[in-house]
């Protein structure tokens, strides 16, 4: 991960589209075993994303932000620096994303990133970075399966940086074995001048688009699941690098405790991979995905083979008939570096007196730590949406919580047994007032929630709003003024219930009870 930001994508978009065969005095073969191998560098990057945007009509609201959000997306790097061995890099530059620009540095070790971004007055940390939610796997997918997520989480969290690249190392090895050059392929000697040094090298130039990309596909994979050896070497070096996280996985766990039968196993899946990827279906995916690309890159390898420059574009269009919201996209990315393997010192930024990046999903916390009227805050705020809560609280009768006994603490045998006071609960009144737990509404929505025992009083508090709730009550003492809630606060068995939509609309959130879903929940929603 730490050999460089889209090395493998870069050698393997080079091995993919200029094949791996000498040509003009350029071995690509070598140039790539030597990127394999780069421990360290100096390099600027920048990458730009731009859409072709047609009739967004039929896009739902969300979809229309996101392509208002990417939609002349930039990332500038004007310093980048990897050092592999110490499994540390640095970069410092500026980010364009909603027409905001935002200038930033960051440093990453093996398990945390840290931020300086103008607008914050704190550094910003971002704990397991390969697996936190705004660098990795999204919490989405626990939509789909908790079970599954949380395994695939963990196995990444455990993945050794030294294990992947032995196991890239093979992988794109094998790749390059058994891909011929592409036809447009084209190599010139030519000298460069990179970071005020002048280089000596060769030019690689190739443009390819359409059925040509399917081509080099479906032949590549042919050679590959019929490169029996090739494929048996990678299986060892993924079983003997990965089983044990393999094995945590759960896939065929029984195959995992033997050498010979899980490197069988690797072996089978992989072939099958490559098997599918060249029969029809796997044709037809092809098609689909890459008969509408196009791939433009002109890159520079020095005397010593080592890739010194990178411009890539790569365009793609919709498939006819699918054009209505975007009709097609392009990125397009420059990289130059220096200093290979040299002695590289990525600069590394402290984390004293820095806040968790999960943190400012409390409002009160984004406001001290980031400017309201900063660009940095507009992108937390307004794009990424971090303080937007949503809480669900599940619809039990009265006269159910009225039966469960008394908890006062989570753990406790009624709290174990009776899942109203572990979980989030609700219920409808005889008045038909929407009542929930004060306590879980108040914290759900990033709010401080105390409660005086003596006087049967909850308060609920952040910098800019204060709620003051008693037992028996039908007024609520809001920023110091009394009002009305419409219906008493209500104490069952130490849980103090409140109604929802006064208290939510206090603290700036939004109650859905209409619907079919009312009859088994209501949603509070605080953007």
């Amino acid at each position: 991960m730490f050999k460089k930001i889209g090395v493998w994508v870069m050698s393997a978009a080079l091995v993919f589209t200029a094949g791996c065969q000498p040509l003009g005095g350029l071995d690509m073969n070598q140039a790539i075993e030597n990127e394999l191998k780069t421990n360290s560098y100096e390099a600027s990057l920048s990458m730009a994303l731009q859409y072709d945007v047609g009739d967004t009509s039929a896009l739902s609201e969300s979809e229309k932000e996101r392509v208002a959000f990417w939609n002349g997306f930039q990332l500038n790097l004007s310093s980048l620096k990897v050092n592999r061995k110490e499994q540390t890099m640095s970069a410092k530059g500026s980010l364009t994303a909603a027409k905001l620009n935002i200038p930033f540095a960051v440093s990453m070790d093996k398990d945390v990133a840290v931020l300086t971004v103008e607008g914050a007055n704190k550094p910003i940390v971002i704990a397991d970075w390969r697996t936190n939610e705004l660098t990795g796997l999204s919490h989405e997918l626990t939509m789909y399966d908790d079970y599954w997520f949380y395994r695939v989480k963990r196995f990444l969290k455990e993945f050794h940086l030294v294990d992947q690249q032995e196991v890239t190392n093979k992988a794109i090895g094998l790749l390059a074995k058994n891909l011929p050059n592409a036809a447009s392929l084209a190599v010139d000697k030519k000298t460069e001048t990179i970071q005020g040094q002048t280089v000596s090298g060769h030019q690689l130039r190739f443009d390819v688009s359409g059925e040509q990309f399917a081509s080099l596909f479906r032949s590549t994979f042919k050679n590959v699941a019929l490169d029996d050896q090739g494929l048996r070497e990678l299986a060892v070096v993924i079983y003997d690098k990965f089983h044990p996280e393999l094995k945590e996985l759960g896939f065929a766990e029984e195959l995992f405790q033997d050498r010979q039968l899980g490197t069988e196993a690797v072996y089978t899946g992989a072939k099958a991979i490559a098997l599918y990827l060249t029969s029809e279906m796997g044709g037809a995916w092809e098609q689909e995905l890459l008969s509408q690309s196009k791939l433009k890159v002109d890159a520079f390898v020095d005397d010593s083979k080592q890739i010194r420059q990178w411009n890539a574009e790569i365009a793609m269009q919709s498939p006819p008939g699918m054009e209505g919201g975007i009709r097609g996209g392009k990125l397009t990315v420059r990289m130059d570096r220096w200093n290979i393997n040299g002695d590289v010192k990525p600069d590394m930024i402290s984390a004293k007196d820095a806040i968790r990046y999960e943190d400012l999903s409390n409002e009160d916390n984004l406001r001290q730590v980031v400017q309201p009227d900063s660009a940095f805050f507009k992108l937390l705020k307004e794009q990424l949406r971090i303080t937007e809560k949503y809480l669900y609280f599940y619809i039990w009768s009265e006269s159910d919580l009225d039966g469960v006994p008394g908890a006062e603490a989570e753990g406790t045998e009624a709290y174990t047994a009776y899942p109203a006071y572990g979980y989030n609960a609700a219920y409808i009144s005889g008045n038909n007032t929407a009542y929930v737990q004060g306590k879980e509404l108040g914290e759900g929505l990033g709010y401080k929630v105390t409660w005086d025992a003596g006087t049967k009083t909850m308060t609920i508090a952040s910098s800019q709003t204060e709620i003051v709730l008693q037992a028996g009550s039908a007024t609520a003492r809001v920023n110091g003024t009394d009002k009305s809630i419409g219906a008493p606060a209500v104490l069952k068995k130490d849980a103090l219930y409140v109604p929802v939509r006064f208290v939510a609309e206090q603290l700036g959130a939004k109650v859905k009870t209409e619907g079919e879903d009312s009859l088994y929940s209501i949603e509070v929603y605080k953007p």
